[in-house]
């Protein structure tokens, strides 16, 4: 038998407030709305739809009769079906490697030149690529740091062609730019990858591996173009 909208609400919103409870660990004597406004400053999708929730916690309210769960009136589907996404995305969130699975890694080491560099961000199309050195991420190079060194190097004078013969390591400033990247586990939700974007806004590239160990090579590079992508994967599950 098919469930009513009344039903259906019900369901996703006892499931969305027990989730969000057990989540963040919040006692069930706090009310509906408190919980949302306290985990709105850390959670992004929350966040995002937070003046919804508060006034999906006070339609329950309304069309609920006693402590039985009782309905006295039907929500409207767009209502349903806008809590019941909220509801799978907090209780069932979906993880960053399994929407980037089938995309190629790229990844350098730091004895590489800086033509090899060059050379695979042509071919594969990323502009930002990790940087390792005897099994250990030490960091991240983009196109801008290697137009910089060229550039410094015209200015003294030094050819191109010495220039791309360097390694990454001694050419580029790959060590000292340690506030732009980091590095997570592969259990990072889409969820949690946005909220750390909005966090930093220096932060440009998200590095997953399997334990989030600086020893583990990558499973997945995320860049600040594709928090659009993983937006878009959060609006439509």
């Amino acid at each position: 038998m098919e469930k009513s909208n009344g039903d259906r609400f019900i369901f996703a919103y006892n499931k969305l407030d027990q989730g969000l409870r057990n989540i963040y660990n919040i006692k069930q004597s706090i009310g509906f709305g408190e919980v949302i406004r306290k985990i709105a400053p850390i959670n992004s999708v929350i966040k995002k739809y937070e003046d919804d929730l508060i006034e999906f916690g006070r339609l329950r309210n309304a069309i609920v009769h006693g402590a039985g769960d009782t309905l006295i009136a039907e929500p409207n589907s767009d209502v349903v079906d806008k809590i019941e996404q909220i509801a799978r995305v907090i209780t069932t969130p979906p993880r960053v490697v399994d929407v980037l699975a089938r995309r190629k890694v790229f990844s350098i080491t730091g004895d590489a030149l800086i033509s090899d560099v060059c050379k695979v961000m042509f071919e594969s199309g990323y502009s930002i690529i990790p940087v390792y050195i005897k099994g250990t991420l030490v960091g991240v190079i983009n196109r801008k740091m290697i137009v910089d060194a060229i550039g410094a190097g015209i200015a003294a004078k030094v050819s191109i062609d010495n220039i791309l013969k360097q390694t990454v390591a001694d050419g580029l400033d790959v060590l000292n730019v340690v506030n732009h990247y980091e590095v997570v586990s592969s259990s990072i939700t889409i969820d949690s990858m946005l909220f750390m974007f909005q966090q930093n806004r220096k932060l440009s590239t998200v590095i997953i591996t399997k334990n989030g160990n600086y020893d583990e090579e990558p499973m997945a590079v995320v860049v600040t173009s594709d928090t659009i992508d993983l937006q878009s994967v959060l609006d439509n599950y």
